[in-house]
C-alpha cells in the first residue's frame, strides 16, 4: 500500500511539473497581455505623446502605440496612471525591461525678444533630466507642474523668460508660437515604454515591432507628419502684408462663394472667409495631420453629417457655414461678440468643450460676457484641475484662443480693405496701416 501511494505522489508530482512547464510555456506574459479586451495605458500628458484633436485623438507615440497594439490586434485603450499595462514616460535612467522608445535633446527656450532675465522655469518631470548644470551656472532655475501647455503659453506672452523642453516639444510649439527661439541644447532625456508585468516576452515581441522594416517606415513617415515643415499648423498668423497679397492673388477664386454661402445663411461673407483663410489659407488641397481637409477644413463625421463633399469647394463653404449658423444658434443667450467667439471656439475645439465652459462659469457664478472672461476660462481647458471635471474633458484651449484672436484680425484685415475701390491694386500694400 506505501509503495503505491509512493508511486501515487510521485506521479503527481510529475503531473504538476509538466503542468508548471506547459503554463509557463503557454501563459507567458506575452500570451495574457493578448488577451486582455481592454489595454490600459499610463503617460505623461506630453503633446509629442498624444494630442486630442478634432476628430480623434493623435501624436507622434499616440499613432506609435496605436500601431503596436494594431499588430496584436488589440483595438480598446485607455489611459490610466494609477492601473495599468504599459507605462509611457521620460527618465535619464534606462531602468530594467524599459525599452528606450527615442532619446531626445532639452533645449532651452525663449521667446524672441530683448530678454535680460535669466530665470528658467521647467516642468517637474524634467528635475532629474540629465541637465549639463555648467551650461546653466548663470540661470536661476525653478520647477513647476507639468503642465506644459501653460509653461508654454506663459513664455509665448513674456512672463517667464525661459524653459527647458524636448527638441520634439519644441518643433510642435513652434507651429504654434513662432517666435520661439532655441538658445541651446542643455541636455538629453529617454522616452521610455515600460510593461507592468514582463517575463521578458513582452520586451521581445516590442523590439521586433520596433526592428522591423514597416516600423522604420512607419517612424520616417511620422516625423515628416508631426515634426517637419509640411507639417506646419494653421494657428500661426500669417503676417499682414503676406494675407493681403493673398487676398489679391487667391480670394477671388472663392470670394463670390462665400458671399453666396453667408447670404443664405444670414452669416458675414467676410467672417466666413477669415475662417476659412485660418483653416486652410484659402488652399482647396489643404490637410492636416488627424486628416480634416478641403477650404473650410471639415471633419469626414462633420462633412457626413452635413452632407458635403469636403474636397469640392462650394460643398465645403456651404456646409461650413450651415454648420457655423447652427453652432451660433446655441449661444443666443449671449452678446453678439460673445457669439461670435464662442461660436469660433466651437468650430475649432467642437461644441462640447464650449459648453464645458460655460457650465463652468455658471458654477463660479460668474457670466461670460467679454473676450477677456472667455479667454480666461478656454485657457482652463488643458488644466487637470478644470478638466477632470468637465464631460468633454481635455482641450488646448490656448489653441482655441490663438484660432479666434487670428481669425478677428484676418477679418478686421478683410473689412478694412473692402472699403477701398480698388482691391486688387498692387498699390494696396501701401494703404495698410502699420498698425494692422
Amino acid at each position: 500500500m506505501l509503495r503505491l501511494f509512493a508511486r501515487f505522489l510521485a506521479a503527481m508530482a510529475l503531473f504538476a511539473v509538466i503542468y508548471l512547464l506547459y503554463i509557463n510555456t503557454t501563459q507567458t506574459s506575452f500570451t495574457q497581455f493578448k488577451k486582455k479586451e481592454t489595454i490600459f495605458i499610463s503617460l505623461a500628458n506630453l503633446p509629442e505623446i498624444i494630442l486630442p484633436s478634432k476628430e480623434e485623438n493623435a501624436g507622434y507615440q499616440y499613432e506609435l502605440l496605436i500601431k503596436y497594439l494594431d499588430s496584436l490586434n488589440k483595438k480598446k485603450v485607455k489611459f490610466n496612471d494609477s492601473k495599468f499595462d504599459l507605462k509611457i514616460f521620460y527618465s535619464k535612467d534606462i531602468c530594467e525591461k524599459c525599452i528606450v522608445i527615442n532619446n531626445q535633446d532639452l533645449l532651452l527656450v525663449s521667446n524672441d525678444y530683448d530678454n535680460e532675465e535669466n530665470d528658467i522655469e521647467i516642468i517637474e518631470t524634467f528635475q532629474k533630466s540629465l541637465i549639463d548644470n555648467a551650461i546653466l551656472k548663470n540661470y536661476k532655475m525653478s520647477y513647476v507642474s507639468n503642465d506644459l501647455d501653460d509653461l508654454i503659453y506663459n513664455l509665448s506672452k513674456n512672463l517667464i523668460s525661459h524653459t527647458i523642453i524636448t527638441r520634439s516639444s519644441y518643433l510642435f510649439y513652434k507651429k504654434y508660437y513662432p517666435n520661439l527661439s532655441i538658445k541651446k541644447v542643455v541636455g538629453k532625456i529617454n522616452l521610455l515604454w515600460k510593461f507592468s508585468v514582463d517575463d521578458g516576452s513582452l520586451q521581445n515581441n516590442l523590439f521586433k515591432f520596433l526592428e522591423s522594416s514597416k516600423t522604420s517606415s512607419l517612424v520616417a513617415d511620422l516625423n515628416n507628419k508631426y515634426y517637419s515643415k509640411n507639417s506646419i499648423s494653421s494657428y500661426i498668423f500669417i503676417g499682414s502684408r503676406i494675407f493681403i497679397s493673398d487676398m489679391v492673388t487667391k480670394l477671388p477664386v472663392y470670394e463670390s462663394k462665400f458671399k453666396k454661402a453667408a447670404s443664405l445663411n444670414n452669416l458675414d461673407w467676410k467672417l466666413l472667409a477669415a475662417i476659412s483663410y485660418q483653416e486652410s489659407k484659402w488652399n482647396n488641397d489643404a490637410i492636416s495631420p488627424t486628416g480634416v481637409r478641403g477650404l473650410m477644413m471639415l471633419t469626414k463625421n462633420t462633412a457626413d453629417m452635413l452632407g458635403v463633399n469636403r474636397l469640392i469647394p462650394d460643398e465645403s463653404i456651404i456646409g461650413a457655414s450651415r454648420y457655423i449658423k447652427k453652432l451660433r444658434g446655441k449661444y443666443t443667450g449671449f452678446n453678439e461678440d460673445t457669439q461670435i467667439n464662442m461660436t469660433l471656439g466651437a468650430y475649432n475645439l467642437g461644441p462640447g468643450h464650449i459648453s464645458d465652459i460655460i457650465k463652468l462659469s455658471i458654477l463660479d457664478n460668474k457670466r461670460i460676457d467679454d473676450w477677456d472672461t472667455l479667454k480666461k476660462y478656454l485657457l482652463k481647458l488643458n488644466k487637470k484641475q478644470f478638466y477632470k471635471q468637465m464631460k468633454y474633458g481635455y482641450a488646448r484651449g490656448w489653441e482655441a484662443v490663438q484660432y479666434i484672436e487670428n481669425v478677428k484680425q484676418y477679418y478686421d484685415i478683410i473689412s478694412f480693405l473692402e472699403q477701398k475701390d480698388n482691391k486688387i491694386d498692387n498699390k494696396i500694400l501701401d494703404e495698410v496701416p502699420d498698425t494692422l
